[in-house]
């Protein structure tokens, strides 16, 4: 599927309508795969009528290997015996080498790489329904993994203890699991927005001592900012929704801000760092406290009224009272490289190409020793 200079030339026509606004952010669409939501690494746009998604969440969530060639700007994805294949730009397409017409071209926004959903999810056996009146695009897939990426390289291989799909150089990390990370950029209460992004790095002092490789990072978001005010600490909260790997790959994840200290992580039998109580009811977040406690990661207390009355800790051996004003109030000010921990609420499973899964798999029997 070569692009010659009539594809180029579309492609650049195509980039300049993006660049003037003919794509909208699909805010209020929820997309789900087998009853559980899709994340994907960007919000769903809609474009001439149609949903489209990042081109690596859906294929691999679908159970499908992707690749991507720079050079002919060409899409190919293979799940067992079918092959997709799709150029940027273009709405002419293949599936198991026949034809097929798009109603919608693959497209660029803001550097990735999206595809329309509907023709992506059949073509891989899928099936696909839309619900109007909840905003809800349901997808029913055998074998594919709405919290992570799905399948497998076709090998036959199989799970061994939660870690590594022997046969097929894929690591699956469970939900529940801790990643250690150090924060890219200095996070405050003070000039924190909803919405505003921020990166984190996986903290790794040794090779195979973490999930995920030396040099992956996560991406995340703000979903709470509360300045202080009147004697309250501080607020922030985080939500943590792809992983990096080093060469670039995205893979789509749901994590919640962790503590790393002793009382809220231990590693369990399989030799992975796991919250010792991951209950969504005890979700941490980020407190000012004093000047000279600096911030603290713990569970908010509020009252019916929503003020908030106290501050527990993660480690249960700091509570802030309002009333008794036991602590000063500060602003929630996280510094750069600052650990803290990220709690995977799904499970991730993504490709190794770089021969990490033993080395991992090793330090993790030595966890378990």
């Amino acid at each position: 599927m070569k692009l010659g200079l009539k594809g180029k030339f579309a492609t650049l026509i195509l980039a300049t309508c993006l660049v003037a606004g003919a794509v909208t952010p699909s805010l209020a669409a929820t997309i789900q795969l087998n009853g559980q939501p899709l994340n994907t690494s960007v919000p769903p746009v809609t474009y001439g009528g149609r949903l489209l998604v990042p081109m690596r969440d859906i294929f691999e969530a679908l159970g499908a290997t992707v690749s991507w060639n720079a050079l002919t700007q060409g899409i190919s994805a293979r799940r067992g015996a079918t092959q997709v294949e799709m150029q940027m730009g273009q709405s002419n397409a293949t599936l198991n080498g026949q034809p097929v017409r798009l109603e919608q071209a693959p497209m660029a926004v803001n550097g990735h790489t999206l595809v329309p959903l509907r023709f992506v999810s059949e073509a891989l056996g899928a099936k696909v329904d839309w619900n109007g009146t909840l905003q809800v695009v349901s997808i029913e897939a055998s074998g594919a993994v709405a919290g992570g990426t799905g399948g497998t390289s076709g090998t036959g291989g199989t799970s061994t203890g939660g870690s590594t799909v022997a046969g097929s150089r894929e690591i699956r990390v469970p939900a529940g699991v801790v990643i250690p990370v150090r924060l890219d950029e200095a996070l405050s209460s003070a000039s924190a927005r909803v919405g505003d992004r921020f990166t984190a790095t996986v903290k790794s002092e040794r090779l195979g001592d973490s999930e995920f490789p030396a040099g992956t990072r996560l991406e995340g978001a703000i979903t709470q900012a509360q300045p202080k005010r009147s004697g309250e600490p501080g607020v922030l909260d985080l939500t943590f929704n792809t992983v990096v790997l080093p060469d670039g790959t995205r893979y789509p994840i749901s994590g919640t801000l962790a503590s790393l200290d002793a009382n809220s992580v231990t590693v369990n039998a399989s030799g992975h760092l796991v919250a010792r109580n991951a209950k969504k009811s005890n979700k941490l977040k980020v407190i000012g406290i004093g000047a000279g406690l600096g911030y603290v990661v713990g569970k908010v207390l509020l009252k019916k009224n929503g003020i908030l009355s106290a501050v527990l800790g993660a480690a249960g051996g700091l509570l802030y009272d309002a009333t008794q004003n036991k602590n000063k109030a500060a602003e929630a000010v996280v510094p750069v490289g600052a650990e803290i921990g990220v709690r995977l609420d799904s499970p991730v499973v993504y490709r190794d190409t770089s021969g990490y899964a033993p080395v991992r798999r090793d330090n993790m029997r030595l966890r378990m020793q």
